[in-house]
């Protein structure tokens, strides 16, 4: 008794594997969709806050008289011994930072020296580095009357 065997075609059965392979990258790929678009959280969109109106400018020269009495205050309280060396540079760097921060809008309260000579306001710099030293040094003294007159010079020759 011969016993045969006959090879089968091998394309016969291929159409059908190919076939079910792409149902399941079908199902996979839709299930893969839905899970990810529910394992998103919401996006939620900040509002971008609202510019309060600017106020309405005060004259330049409104601003010079306010910051110029301020340094005599200032120069008083230091000639009458109410406040130290470096107390006085300390504020009279506070004084010209705000008074460039309401004309300019520039806030260069938070600017160290570098950033306001890269700010090119070579006046300023230049007041800001006669305080430094006698600022944050203990052993500097500074000459206080000379560096407020150049101090008074920069806001009545500032311009904007």
């Amino acid at each position: 008794m011969p016993i045969t065997v006959e090879l089968q075609n091998m394309y016969n059965y291929s159409i059908w594997i190919v076939l079910a392979a792409i149902v399941v990258v079908l199902i996979v790929g839709v299930l893969g969709i839905i899970f990810l678009k529910k394992s998103k959280k919401p996006v939620v969109v900040k509002e971008v806050p609202k510019q309060e109106p600017r106020p309405v400018p005060v004259p330049q020269e409104s601003i010079k008289q306010k910051y110029a009495r301020a340094i005599d205050e200032l120069e008083k309280q230091y000639r009458d011994g109410k406040i130290s060396n470096r107390k006085a540079y300390q504020r009279l760097s506070v004084i010209l930072r705000k008074f460039v921060h309401e004309l300019t809008g520039v806030k260069v309260h938070n600017y160290t020296l570098m950033e306001i000579n890269q700010a090119n306001m070579p006046n300023l710099s230049e007041i800001i580095d006669d305080c430094y030293a006698p600022e944050f040094s203990v052993d500097k003294d500074g000459d206080f009357y000379n560096t407020m007159n150049k101090a008074r010079m920069v806001i009545e020759q500032w311009h904007s």
